[in-house]
């Protein structure tokens, strides 16, 4: 998301773009390394958690902060859960504590549906009260109190935005898309949760991006806004979906393997956006694209055994 909503700015604006990273594991400079050598963004290799992102603010003059930093996968969120507090808690306040003290202007927080936890029925509007079930959703749950607690307490000029599944290219391979695609190239099965029927909320990341733009420019200090499609569907139907694009439908009974279901793996997210219109069609289309994408870019994705990141019954507490 970070990397396809820097190349959004870069095209459309006018904007002087800073790019703070630390290149973690699911990190890959090569998404934005022609920006950096065209000097269209500037870029710096660093831990929002470093006391140095000040200095960076101030120097750079920077007067209105994006946070897409975040550890996101859940199964891994299982299996090492001080990571995601230590990056999404307290590198969130630490942008937010020196942000304050150079004054900026805008403070934009990039969060999640999965802190509505599970929908069965119904849509979760902005006001939907937090119920995160894994470590990773609690932790972007107390990110967003806090910034919420500093927007009354110290007057921080937030924004924020919830956004549901992304899928499209430079997506690090241990979502469930890519993950179908690579390990499909690979000639590896896929690999769903317990029966695969639990149902997440799908948006294409350049039409996610560019609605965080929409909210960036023109959107009211102090408001929530969910960014979702009102596009659902099963893992299991994503799944066949990946399978069909590749041609490989007629093998999908060996080419799908199920693993045990993750503790308390929410069975449905479901939002209720202000921009609910995305379609079966667009859904196809834009994932041949990114099938295409990952095709094309074999030495783009890492070669990576996948299947590591998941959740293994009996060994989620490490």
């Amino acid at each position: 998301m970070g990397s396809h909503f820097v190349r959004h700015l870069v095209n459309s604006t006018k904007l002087n773009v800073v790019v703070v990273d630390k290149l973690t594991y699911a990190g890959n400079l090569s998404s934005i390394r022609d920006l950096i050598v065209e000097k269209k963004c500037m870029f710096y290799l660093m831990d929002i958690s470093a006391p140095q992102i000040q200095h960076i603010i101030r120097m750079e003059q920077i007067d209105a902060i994006v946070n897409f930093a975040a550890e996101t996968h859940v199964d891994r969120s299982i299996f090492y859960p001080k990571a995601f507090l230590e990056t999404d808690i307290m590198g969130g306040f630490n942008l937010v504590y020196h942000s304050l003290k150079e004054k900026i202007k805008l403070f934009l927080q990039v969060s999640t549906d999965e802190v509505y936890g599970p929908i069965l029925e119904g849509e979760a509007d902005e006001s939907y009260p937090f119920n995160p079930t894994s470590p990773y959703s609690a932790s972007k749950a107390a990110i967003e109190l806090l910034l919420q607690s500093y927007r009354k307490t110290y007057g921080l000029p937030l924004l924020t935005v919830r956004c549901c599944n992304n899928f499209g290219s430079m997506q690090y391979p241990e979502k469930l898309i890519p993950m179908a695609i690579t390990r499909l190239i690979e000639g590896k099965p896929v690999l769903l949760h317990g029966e695969g029927e639990e149902i997440r909320e799908w948006i294409y990341v350049e039409d996610c991006v560019r609605r965080i733009v929409d909210v960036m420019l023109g959107g009211t200090v102090g408001l929530v806004y969910n960014i979702g499609s009102g596009f659902r569907l099963s893992n299991n139907e994503v799944v066949h979906d990946v399978l069909d694009c590749m041609g490989l439908m007629i093998n999908k009974f060996t080419l799908v393997r199920f693993v045990p279901n993750r503790p308390n793996n929410d069975k449905r997210y479901a939002m209720r956006s202000a921009w609910p219109d995305y379609l079966w069609n667009n859904f196809l289309e834009d994932l041949r694209k990114t099938v295409e994408w990952y095709m094309a870019n074999k030495d783009w994705w890492p070669e990576v055994d996948i299947s590591s990141n998941f959740y293994t019954k009996g060994e989620y507490l490490r």
